[in-house]
């Protein structure tokens, strides 16, 4: 009886695995439905080194949702920068259903769409914006919630750029709309296992303050909305 019981359990694992993270596809303000992203684990994508990021958005920026760049700029990047992009995948173009998308996403520089970054890191985001119209960002963090943002209206086509707010530890999941999808970029997020940040200002269940006693507020980047960010240590340790 005992093999049928691990067999019966194995199982179960198994299609607990295929089926992977169950992402929301809810959105509000009017944005477009998106359809829920493939995770990274059902990909087979190795999780990325950090890449080394000093760079901040200047308080100008902070205030932009997208800003108008050139190819020559998304292409550039410091060569400290591409050496720490060890994942072999860090280029693949992870496509929504269907196989097109006339608008592309990378991360840090072009054509990277996988990477890795410290907690509370900023990365620039490129896109490739084949049409003008409204854009909607989407962002799929690690416990399959999706966070919909309105970035603002573009009047040509061509080359833009945004900031990324590393928040959360592990996966975020990015993706936008204009007048057409784009691909899907995936981001890892280190951080220690001490420190638990929530994007929305009610977390359940509420982790114990320590050695805080309120939790610390940060505005969303370009967004009225906060998050909201606490320390604590474990009852064990």
């Amino acid at each position: 009886m005992k093999w049928i019981a691990l067999l019966i359990a194995s199982i179960m694992l198994l299609s607990i695995s295929a089926i992977g993270q169950q992402y929301s596809t809810q959105t509000s303000g009017g944005a477009p439905a998106p359809t829920a992203p493939t995770s990274p684990e059902s990909l087979g994508l190795q999780t990325p080194s950090a890449t080394a990021s000093m760079a901040a958005p200047s308080m100008q920026e902070k205030s932009m949702g997208v800003m108008m760049t050139d190819q020559q700029s998304a292409y550039a990047a410091p060569s400290t920068m591409k050496m720490t992009a060890t994942s072999p995948t860090y280029t693949q173009m992870i496509m929504p259903p269907g196989g097109y998308s006339p608008n592309n996403l990378y991360v840090s520089y072009a054509p990277q769409t996988v990477v890795g970054c410290n907690l509370y890191a900023n990365l620039l985001l490129w896109m490739k914006i084949g049409t003008s119209g409204d854009i909607w960002f989407y962002e799929w963090y690690p416990n399959g919630m999706l966070d919909t943002n309105f970035a603002g209206t573009v009047y040509y086509p061509g080359w833009y750029k945004r900031w990324f707010f590393a928040d959360v530890p592990g996966w975020h999941i990015l993706q936008y709309y204009c007048n057409g999808w784009s691909n899907y970029a995936y981001i890892y997020v280190y951080g220690p296992s001490g420190y638990w940040v929530n994007p929305t200002p009610n977390p359940t269940p509420t982790p114990y303050p320590y050695p805080y006693p309120s939790p610390v507020i940060y505005p969303y980047q370009g967004s009225s909305k906060v998050s909201v960010h606490y320390q604590y240590g474990s009852t064990s340790s």
